[in-house]
């Protein structure tokens, strides 16, 4: 019976720890449903853990794994731009992590908004993210770490 139980341990934490985002990701320039009057469609959802980072940020992480979704809204030769995608880096660090390809010099960003409080949260205006998700992770950890001692 304990065995069954670290497995079952084993295996929650591994399904928490290997769990990817989901988010939208479209450019308004392409879509106009992709604008400030987001409509969802299908060819939309993108699950982040098969999308590579940004070349310009691939240095700085320490893990190339999306960490959330983002709503980035810029202007580009005058043009205002809505770019929905997935979000590498710290949530708390978005002054670094949000910041343009150095390469694009005519664009000026006007705001990036991140979230990782659930799948495709970058549809519309975001707020701060649930922290619910990581409770979940942890409680799944500590079981795993205590039902030995448990038994």
């Amino acid at each position: 019976m304990r065995q069954y139980l670290l497995l079952f341990g084993a295996l929650i934490s591994l399904l928490a720890s290997a769990y990817a985002i989901k988010c939208y990701a479209c450019e308004s320039v392409y879509e106009t449903s992709c604008g400030e009057d987001f409509e969802v469609e299908n060819h939309f959802k993108y699950d982040c853990a098969f999308i590579a980072p940004p070349r310009f940020l691939e240095n700085d992480l320490l893990s190339v794994n999306a960490t959330a979704c983002l709503k980035r809204v810029f202007k580009e030769n005058g043009v205002r731009k809505i770019v929905r995608g997935c979000y590498f880096g710290d949530v708390n660090a978005t002054d670094v992590w949000c910041r343009m390809d150095p390469t694009l010099t005519a664009v000026q960003n006007a705001s990036c908004h991140v979230c990782d409080d659930e799948n495709y949260c970058n549809a519309a205006e975001m707020g701060p993210a649930n922290p619910m998700d990581k409770w979940k992770i942890l409680s799944s950890l500590v079981v795993f770490l205590l039902a030995p001692q448990l038994l």
